[in-house]
């Protein structure tokens, strides 16, 4: 049976920042507070699990609500903050920051945490993620994104590297279509539905708490905005509803059944 994993970088968003855009930290951490609510009310209506990497800022400025998720979802590490660059930082540093941004959540969740997404897919060297006991990450994303990243020669599936257990985002074979979030709202589901059907073992499928936030009327790009709000969270409902018959679970549940 095929596995979905769905995966959300819950964030401070901080996202406007990069295009130049001022936003108040109070409506970074409002808006992905609203979006993490509605993403758990679209996963409880379909009774599906999920695994939700953290940063370490957010979780301490709604605890409550990251505990919550915890009960009954997969909780990662993401960051300490979401503006760190772990692959261009000093190594002591950057072993430092995410030692602390783990010992952050794993006190709020009173669990070990084993899996780590890097922001803007940007891991630091996995010996340090090894040395923290991180047993998976999921920051590659096996395409091409002009200014950001090309790993298009990169594994598509699971591999191992430096004792940690790669497990990369979905594209399609051959051409390496993404099937990642912008790619998911801009284009019609069938492209979703494509990729997916593409891949026979699993998809790993990645979403932001902001994108179930109604933001269209941000002077952000378009690409950005477009499908925002209650019309992913309807295409969504309607992914979910077209592969019924598969396992939607956490990344370490799929790992133990790969």
């Amino acid at each position: 049976m095929k596995s979905i994993l769905f995966t959300f970088d819950i964030e401070e968003f901080d996202l406007p920042l990069e295009f130049g855009k001022h936003i108040s930290e109070k409506d970074q951490f409002e808006i992905s507070k609203e979006g993490t609510e509605k993403i758990m009310d679209l996963l409880n209506k379909n009774n599906i699990k999920a695994t939700f990497f953290v940063s370490a800022k957010f979780a301490d400025k709604h605890p409550e609500l990251i505990e919550k998720i915890s009960m009954n979802h997969e909780i990662g590490l993401h960051c300490l903050e979401h503006r760190d660059d772990y692959s261009n930082m000093d190594k002591n540093m950057a072993y430092s920051r995410i030692k602390m941004a783990k010992e952050i959540i794993e006190k709020i969740v009173n669990k070990k945490i084993v899996g780590f997404r890097a922001p803007r897919f940007q891991p630091p060297n996995y010996k340090i993620l090894d040395d923290l006991g991180i047993v998976y990450d999921s920051s590659l994303h096996p395409t091409y994104i002009p200014k950001r990243y090309n790993n298009f020669k990169s594994p598509r599936t699971p591999f191992y590297r430096d004792g940690i257990k790669i497990i990369p985002l979905t594209v399609s074979p051959i051409l390496r279509l993404p099937i990642f979030w912008i790619a998911f709202r801009n284009l019609p589901l069938s492209y979703s539905e494509y990729i997916t059907n593409r891949n026979k073992d699993y998809v790993n499928l990645i979403f932001h708490p902001w994108e179930f936030v109604d933001i269209t009327e941000m002077d952000l790009p378009k690409l950005i905005t477009r499908n925002t709000g209650e019309k992913l969270i309807k295409k969504l409902q309607k992914y979910i509803t077209s592969y019924e018959g598969c396992n939607f679970t956490t990344m370490s549940s799929y790992l133990l059944t790969s």
